[in-house]
């Protein structure tokens, strides 16, 4: 779903080196780009500082940490919190009626994570629940990534569903009653969605500890959010581009 500025997770994840070691604390500089789905509401721009690290018990990637509760060789169940920046802004709409909706407000999530690692590739689902009271939904995250290296390049062409609970949906999408009064936009309950989405990360190593490093991401948004009075597309695109060194 939408980020400003922070469905740059994406752009954390691209940013982070392909085949990081366990121990290895990674930092850098991120160029991000994300798309808004919302009528007349700017695109995000931004720099963004990229901290990373990877631990046998901790890690910290970007916008969130967490603790790995059980860690084998090719498997692993973690736990953490993390920033979500889901958030509509009515003031960086150009729609006069967008303009009289309530914001939708970014929040903090805990977080839980299994990650499978195979010879034909990795998979994982993060499942998020909200933790501040703005939503209270909840996110699960299903995805597969397939790593090739070509060289100094490594390439990681995936491919994932991102489930949107109701009360996740319908805080983002949804319009009250009371909002439809105030701006002559049909009144609109949300249900549960179900986005899938293409995405491709590239690290090319420039020396033994400096990368550049890309990635990029296109969700199909579920009819549920398109069918929103709020939304008027039917994709979303998140871009990074940045230079990371890592220790």
């Amino acid at each position: 779903v939408v980020a400003v500025p922070v469905r740059i997770l994406v752009a954390l994840t691209a940013g982070c080196p392909a085949g990081a070691g366990a121990g290895e604390l990674s930092i850098g500089v991120l160029g991000v780009y994300s798309s808004s789905p919302y009528k007349g509401h700017d695109d995000t721009i931004l720099p963004f500082p990229l901290i990373s690290y990877e631990g046998e018990r901790f890690f910290f990637r970007g916008v969130g940490a967490g603790v790995h509760l059980w860690k084998g060789e090719d498997q692993e169940v973690s736990l953490g919190l993390s920033y979500a920046g889901m958030q509509f802004d009515h003031s960086k709409t150009d729609d006069s009626r967008m303009k009289r909706l309530d914001d939708r407000y970014s929040t903090l999530t805990v977080d839980a994570y299994y990650t499978l690692r195979t010879d034909w590739g990795n998979a994982g689902v993060k499942a998020s629940q909200d933790i501040l009271g703005n939503s209270e939904g909840f996110v699960l995250d299903l995805w597969y990534k397939y790593p090739v290296t070509f060289g100094q390049l490594t390439v990681v062409p995936g491919v994932g569903m991102q489930w949107d609970s109701e009360r996740q949906a319908d805080y983002y999408y949804g319009v009250s009653s009371s909002e439809s009064r105030k701006s002559g936009l049909e009144e609109y309950d949300a249900k549960d969605a179900v986005s899938p989405y293409l995405s491709l990360d590239a690290n090319f190593a420039l020396t033994e500890n400096w990368s550049l490093t890309a990635g990029g991401k296109m969700t199909f948004l579920s009819d549920e959010i398109q069918d929103s009075p709020m939304v008027d597309d039917s994709k979303q695109f998140d871009a990074s581009f940045g230079v990371v060194y890592s220790f």
